[in-house]
């Protein structure tokens, strides 16, 4: 089983996969992608190694490098300050292109620490090939209106696997290879679209590193191959380099992870790592994994631990990262835990076909008492407001008042026809269409309710946001998948008029009046004794913080 875990580095966090047991191994990926790219070298020698796949910083989950634009050095000097996180005294350290050259690095500067180095791939440009890579290989992804830039990206990425540079786009260019499947493909766009602050940092450093002075120093044993269709399998020639302890070898395409797998040195007498470290909250922003009997739930959590906690469950479609400047403003002055719902974000998918509110708020139940913390203040959006309604009903001793933000209503009608037509396929297509209908969809539905009902009925009196808003919206849509649509199904069948006066717990219902929910919300709270409504007004200052406070003071003055 690969497990994902955060550790805490100096600065931020990095995350990783971890899997098996003996000597440890640290793999680094390729760019712009992550550790998920690694998984076919960790099944590949999990049976006999304790492999921990990293995202480099500011790829994958991993915070970004406090510089600005930093080097391969200071890549290596994060993945020891990982070491030392993680417990790894000395360790075998790999990579794959870029990743090949962080490894290089990791085992030149800090030698008593690697037993072995091995190398995928590793890149010796000429002067004239390393100013066109600098100059054309990684162009900014630039949001537009119409969501094409991430039909760019995906394309870019498809390119990569078929010309060599994948600008080059000639006959010439071509490369002996084979795309990747699209479920594959589509990782690694959405690796290249998340990646902090931009993606082609570790990119243009791996460029600029010198390889060939940094083998003349290597002093730890170490491989170095690459198979037959990579571009770099050229660039094994162009070594001509002493360096004493580097074995090289040409491998057959077919033959490729055997012989990676092979490289690795299984006798070396390296210390066991120990158990992966709890993530400990320092303020500012941090992240974990709690398990639970339905899976892990990523959360995240924000403020000062000894501020009053608020348990922020976010709306759909998305994550609580989608809610990021609101969970900022709301940590001045609490200690925000932000799940992300199963199906959503970064948490497993739900282990039951069609899941129900009551299902989602159990396992909230279950991170606040894996966290040991309670009762908490909620704020809930949306389909979150279902889900801590419900909370707050099913277990009074965990919650302490509830703010409702838009608490849907639906009559039957209108509940059928969202139910039969509100999804859109996530599934990967093979010109990257799925990308724009998500944009669209997320897009839509701030002109529109529902979106798919495009007339002067249903029109909202909004805008869109602004295309790199709406690009943060549409990524965590993304992020999602195609279980996105569980916990939007479950509360549109969520009976919440009849739910609300059950709820025992101080609860505001809020809306404003641009949000579809509002007529709805502010119908059904006469129903609950211990429930009252207030319009919200951001342009007045009455915003989602000014509700969550503002009824903590209700709340307390009582």
């Amino acid at each position: 089983m690969i497990e994902r875990h955060y550790v805490n580095v100096p600065g931020g966090q990095m995350h990783y996969r971890r899997a098996g047991e003996g000597p440890p191994v640290i793999l680094l990926h390729s760019s712009p992608l992550s550790s998920q790219a690694m998984e076919p070298w960790i099944r590949a020698l999990a049976d006999r190694m304790t492999v921990f796949a990293v995202d480099t910083a500011g790829y994958g989950q991993s915070d970004p490098l406090p510089v600005a634009d930093p080097d391969i050095d200071q890549y290596a000097r994060r993945v020891v300050e990982f070491a030392d996180a993680v417990g790894l005294e000395r360790f075998i350290v790999a990579g794959t292109h870029t990743g090949s050259k962080i490894a290089l690095s990791v085992a030149v500067q800090y030698p008593e620490r690697v037993a072995q180095l091995v190398m995928d791939g590793l890149g010796l440009y000429t002067s004239d090939e390393l100013q066109r890579q600098l100059d054309h290989y990684t162009p900014p992804i630039v949001p537009n209106w119409y969501g094409g830039h991430l039909i760019e990206a995906w394309h870019r990425m498809r390119s990569m696997w078929t010309f060599w540079p994948w600008f080059n786009q000639t006959a010439e260019g071509r490369l002996d290879e084979t795309v990747p499947p699209l479920d594959e493909l589509h990782q690694m766009t959405f690796d290249m679209l998340r990646a902090r602050p931009d993606w082609g940092l570790s990119y243009r450093a791996a460029f600029r590193y010198d390889a060939r002075a940094a083998l003349s120093r290597l002093r730890v044993p170490a491989v170095l191959l690459a198979k037959e269709a990579d571009p770099l399998h050229e660039h094994l020639d162009r070594l001509k380099v002493e360096a004493p302890t580097l074995q090289v070898r040409s491998v057959a395409n077919e033959d490729h992870l055997a012989e990676l797998a092979a490289a690795f040195d299984t006798t070396l007498d390296l210390p066991v790592p120990p158990p992966a470290p709890s993530v400990e909250h320092r303020g500012g922003t941090s992240r974990r994994y709690v398990t639970t009997s339905q899976g892990r739930v990523h959360v995240r959590m924000d403020g000062d631990l000894s501020a009053p906690a608020l348990l922020f469950v976010h709306g759909s479609p998305g994550s609580a990262e989608s809610f990021a400047p609101l969970i900022e403003e709301l940590a001045t002055d609490h200690l925000v835990i932000a799940p992300d719902t199963l199906g959503n974000g970064y948490s497993d998918a739900p282990r039951v076909a069609d899941p129900d509110i009551a299902y989602f708020a159990s396992v909230y139940a279950e991170v606040l008492e894996q966290l040991n913390v309670g009762p908490v203040a909620i704020y809930g959006s949306h389909t979150g407001a279902c889900i801590g309604l419900e909370l707050a009903i099913a277990r009074p001793d965990l919650v302490r008042s509830l703010v409702a933000d838009g608490l849907p209503a639906f009559d039957e009608e209108l509940q059928a026809d969202l139910l039969a037509n509100y999804w859109v396929s996530l599934e990967p297509e093979r010109n990257g269409e799925h990308l724009l209908r998500a944009w669209h969809t997320v897009r839509d539905a701030q002109l529109w309710w529902p979106w798919y009902r495009d007339d002067r009925e249903h029109r909202r009196p909004t805008g869109p946001s602004a295309p790199e808003e709406l690009h943060r919206l549409v990524l965590e849509f993304i992020k999602s998948g195609p279980t996105y649509r569980l916990s939007y199904s479950a509360a549109f069948r969520y009976p919440s008029a009849q739910r609300l006066p059950k709820v025992q717990v101080p609860t505001l219902v809020c809306a404003a009046p641009t949000d579809m929910l509002h007529q709805d919300s502010q119908r059904i709270v006469g129903q609950a004794p211990v429930v009252s409504f207030v319009e919200l007004d951001p342009a007045a200052g009455r915003d989602a913080a000014w509700a969550v406070r503002h009824h903590a003071a209700t709340v307390a003055g009582r």
